[in-house]
């Protein structure tokens, strides 16, 4: 899928983190509300510093969140690095001289991510949401100076995705990665320092990415996705030449970076564990300069004291335990239960808490204390909202079935569910199941029809249910009442009409649909009699809005959404690639005022809003 960019471009300008100047402070006491929604990323990744190739590394950071893509200044003094610490990634620092805790170098609420120095150490480039999009951005480095990110300079104001900085030896020019001229694939460009003679260099029909040149500026590598694989390249430095540099025989590599000694490190899979390699400009005397104690990425090298930096799993990544003994495998990826919770954001008229899990549609109670979830839609989970006394409770074991997207009844006292395949093709057949929190008086609401029906939500009073169904040829949104008899559709139209949500009122329905050629958020008014009003446009962004869900008085929308494009390479994550709708984004009803709550590179999805539960 292709989408008009220069119109996602101007949407995302006038959404922005920050409240307009016309809207009013909130009041001293705001409301505090919580939205909780799925997140799938890797869990504590950790610095290592490598003093010689193959010898035990030094663990530089143990901090329980993520900390990646490191570098070194020019006078190995200094790594500047990412970090989630804070919940968006952030670009710290770190001395090595002198020690001591990293320290935060760019303060925002964006994403901050790829640091690389000028040669001369006086300038930082780095990737930065905070317009919209991942751009490039230039910065003075002044490690003195708490953050000087104040004086950083958008280098390439394009409404695509720009990737990887790097500068050349000799300071004049900057390659970089970019999706510019592709959806989800990208090329190699190059432009001056000041951001001017932009030129692409390769055209392919997949990823090209992370340029790293040469010590003496002659070549450029990367990575590759052409010939069916990952593979390392290099072309000299006006594009020509281009060829891999392992020829074809050699898959899994990534990440190039210049060594000492006019060597190239990379990133290299081996019997499915990444370590670190690096070589001679023309492949010969491969070097592998890790160690196989763990899976390793993105190498940097410091050219004097022949040091390697680079990231790989720092800690426990266990799966939280089921009280039945099962492991859980929350999204597919282990690890703990909450990956994130710190995480604030002001609206104007209350302040928001963000909670990021590792579960799959996590749906709070409408006290906001008890939390369903679905492990990777295998069954139906209940616990506390931290993922204490974490329990399933609704499964389909024959035929085993897929289950997915869980929701309460106002009252506490039920659970909707969808049953049967995900993502199914057209004539499948999906089940809409009722059961009690303890799994207990199950019953399949939706037993006489073979249509594929899903995404189940209740109404206010809990007497009836939206769902969606292509019981009548297309996919259209339909009530029932919560017994399952009384059908009637709401929706008439040959395009995708799905994942429906009642309004706290029950006057309204908020649903996806591409009935415009890309999936947006709708709404739908109810009369007294549920006769359907016409359809609402809430969004218009070119990229997916889904799963929209009202907050507790019905007067924003929260919804999953790709406006945002792509933050890094996408095989630059691996087994972690972010789906085409990864960021969660609110939107005002009144006016239409839209807000961008997360900021980062994985996969975030389904959200959630509901009281605080406290």
């Amino acid at each position: 899928m292709r989408f008009d960019k220069t119109f996602c471009s101007f949407l995302i300008l006038i959404s922005t983190n920050a409240p307009r100047a016309a809207d009013p402070p909130h009041p001293e006491a705001p409301l505090r509300e919580r939205v909780v929604y799925t997140a799938i990323r890797p869990v504590n990744w950790d610095l290592y510093l490598f003093d010689a190739p193959g010898e035990p590394p030094r663990r530089l950071t143990t901090h329980p969140a993520l900390d990646y893509n490191a570098t070194f200044s020019p006078d190995g003094r200094w790594v500047v690095f990412c970090s989630e610490r804070r919940g968006s990634p952030d670009l710290y620092i770190l001395d090595l001289e002198k020690g001591g805790v990293p320290r935060l170098l760019v303060d925002s609420e964006a994403l901050e991510d790829a640091p690389a120095f000028s040669p001369d150490g006086q300038s930082l480039v780095f990737i930065s949401s905070r317009e919209g999009n991942a751009e490039i951005f230039s910065m003075p480095f002044r490690p003195e100076v708490p953050d000087a990110s104040a004086e950083a300079v958008n280098l390439t104001r394009n409404k695509g995705g720009d990737f990887n900085p790097a500068f050349s030896p000799d300071g004049q020019w900057i390659a970089f990665a970019s999706d510019r001229d592709h959806y989800r694939a990208s090329e190699i460009y190059v432009m001056r320092t000041d951001g001017s003679e932009v030129e692409r260099l390769t055209l392919s029909d997949g990823w090209d990415g992370s340029p790293a040149w040469s010590t003496d500026g002659a070549l450029i590598y990367f990575y590759s996705q052409r010939d069916d694989g990952l593979r390392l390249y290099r072309m000299k430095s006006d594009g020509s030449d281009q060829r891999s540099v392992f020829g074809l025989n050699q898959s899994d590599q990534l990440s190039p970076s210049p060594a000492p000694g006019g060597r190239i490190g990379f990133t290299k899979k081996e019997e499915a564990v990444w370590r670190i390699f690096s070589t001679d400009k023309d492949g010969s005397d491969l070097r592998m300069e890790s160690d196989n104690d763990r899976d390793y990425w993105a190498p940097a090298f410091d050219m004097e004291s022949n040091r390697m930096i680079c990231h790989g799993p720092g800690g426990d990544q266990t799966a939280p335990v089921l009280e039945d003994g099962n492991m859980l495998q929350g999204a597919g990826v282990p690890g703990p239960f909450i990956v994130d919770n710190n995480a604030q954001i002001e609206l104007p008229d209350r302040r928001l808490e963000l909670w990021a899990v590792r579960v799959s549609f996590p749906s709070p109670d409408p006290a906001g204390r008890r939390l369903l979830s679905s492990d990777h839609f295998k069954s139906v989970l209940t616990s506390s909202l931290e993922g204490a006394g974490l329990r399933r409770v609704f499964h389909h074991a024959s035929p085993p079935l897929s289950v997915f997207g869980p929701r309460w009844s106002k009252d506490g006292q039920w659970i909707a569910c969808a049953v049967g395949p995900t993502f199914a093709e057209p004539g499948a057949r999906v089940d809409i199941w009722k059961f009690r929190p303890d799994g207990g008086d199950a019953v399949n609401l939706t037993a006489d029809s073979t249509a594929n029906d899903g995404f189940p939500d209740f109404s206010p009073d809990d007497r009836q249910i939206v769902f969606r169904s292509d019981r009548d040829g297309d996919k259209e949104i339909y009530l029932m009442n919560s017994d399952g008899t009384g059908l009637l559709r709401l929706t008439d139209n040959e395009a995708i009409d799905t994942m429906p949500a009642f309004s706290p009122l029950g006057d309204m329905i908020a649903f996806a649909s591409d009935r415009n050629g890309d999936f947006e958020v709708y709404t739908l008014k109810l009369n007294r009699d549920q006769v359907p009003g016409e359809a609402r446009r809430v969004t218009h962004s070119p990229g997916r809005d889904v799963h929209p869900k009202f907050s507790p008085d019905g007067k924003w929308l929260v919804f999953a959404s790709e406006r945002g494009g792509l933050n890094d390479e996408e095989p630059l994550i691996p087994v972690f690639n972010p789906q085409p709708y990864g960021e969660i984004f609110t939107v005002r009803l009144s006016d239409g005022y839209t807000i961008r709550l997360t900021h980062n590179k994985w996969e975030d999805g389904v959200p959630s809003w509901s009281s605080p539960g406290y």
